[in-house]
């Protein structure tokens, strides 16, 4: 080989090297370095963190930390959102998001904090046909799997044990929006058993109240899913209890107990 075409193949090489290394330290930005302080701190405040394995804790942190750095948070009627608030909306979250290493609810781009029940006006009719001009007060709302609005106040009441989550119930709607072929349901490969369980307690409490699951869930099956996760969530012993066949359901989806809690 003469000296010429030596120096071409070294070149060519170190140029292979170079993009080779510049590819690998793209890839290795992508991966979100673990936060030790926001570990800590979704360790004190929230409870179903202790029901997770520990390679499902790294999961979680790594999802909590993803969320943060993708989303917006925007205080309204003059509300200033704390880094500690978005910490543990964006905790919570990501409890629902457990089974894969996937970009964690990829559609959505921002969360509203009130700090209180806030006032929207609902275009529909009731059931008299009329729409009302009064605002109704609510604690949360779920944008067509773009945008998240909650009350400050009842996700802090929800860490301190009230039955309703709304970060729970309004991110399963956004799960719910990821999974446009079922209503009620989130992405699966397969919705044979979700549908059969979901369907006959769906109908159960259509008929009569449960001791665990809020009665607003016979609205729709968006809504029963979006509270039976809650009751996962806030009462798992109960519900455990109470639908046994339920809870299993709800179980295999997120991936952890929480009848232990």
């Amino acid at each position: 080989m003469s000296a010429f075409l030596a120096l071409l193949l070294g070149l060519a090489l170190l140029l292979v090297h170079l993009l080779m290394r510049r590819g690998g330290q793209a890839a290795r930005q992508d991966i979100v370095a673990p936060d030790p302080a926001l570990a800590r701190l979704l360790d004190a405040q929230l409870p179903w963190r202790a029901c997770l394995t520990s390679s499902q804790r790294e999961r979680h942190l790594r999802h909590t930390q993803r969320l943060l750095q993708r989303l917006e948070f925007f205080g309204c009627n003059g509300f200033e959102v704390q880094l500690q608030q978005a910490q543990l909306v964006c905790g919570i979250a990501a409890l629902l998001w457990l089974r894969d290493d996937s970009e964690p609810f990829p559609a959505l781009r921002s969360v509203l904090l009130y700090p209180a029940a806030f006032g929207v006006r609902d275009p529909e009719p009731d059931e008299l046909g009329l729409v009302w001009d009064e605002p109704l007060e609510t604690l949360g709302e779920s944008w067509s799997a773009q945008r998240v609005v909650l009350s400050c106040a009842a996700v802090e009441a929800a860490l301190a044990g009230d039955p309703l989550n709304v970060v729970v119930h309004e991110f399963s709607h956004q799960l719910d929006d990821l999974a446009p072929e079922a209503e009620g349901a989130p992405p699966l490969t397969d919705f044979s058993d979700w549908s059969r369980i979901m369907a006959s307690e769906f109908a159960a409490l259509q008929e009569r109240d449960s001791p665990v699951i809020d009665p607003y869930g016979a609205q729709s099956p968006a809504e029963f899913f979006a509270v039976v996760m809650e009751s996962y969530f806030q009462d798992g012993p109960a519900l455990h209890q109470q639908h046994p066949a339920l809870y299993r359901l709800l179980a295999s989806y997120v991936g952890f107990e929480t009848r232990g809690m």
